[in-house]
């Protein structure tokens, strides 16, 4: 049990890192998903039950869908390099 608590707490702190070092911003917000699964999960180790529950259930039910709902408007399918195509499109 000693082990799978900590095994819990090492993927609660690389989901973290990976949060802020994520090469995309998909990636980031499977990484989240996985932090806060492992985070209520360590709870759940600490018999905190009620805690875990309502920690996951606001996350998921409102922070992740804002992360999302972002997430959607920063990801442009047209991207362009450094923002040379709008100085042509303004001329």
């Amino acid at each position: 049990m000693t082990y799978f608590v900590l095994f819990l707490g090492l993927c609660f702190v690389l989901g973290g890192l990976a949060v802020a070092s994520n090469p995309s911003l998909y990636y980031g917000e499977v990484s989240l998903v996985l932090a806060s699964i492992a985070g209520c999960g360590w709870l759940l180790s600490l018999r905190v039950s009620f805690m875990s529950l309502v920690l996951f259930m606001v996350y998921l039910g409102g922070m992740s869908v804002d992360y999302a709902y972002s997430l959607s408007l920063v990801a442009d399918p047209f991207q362009r390099l450094g923002g040379i195509g709008c100085y042509g499109v303004g001329l």
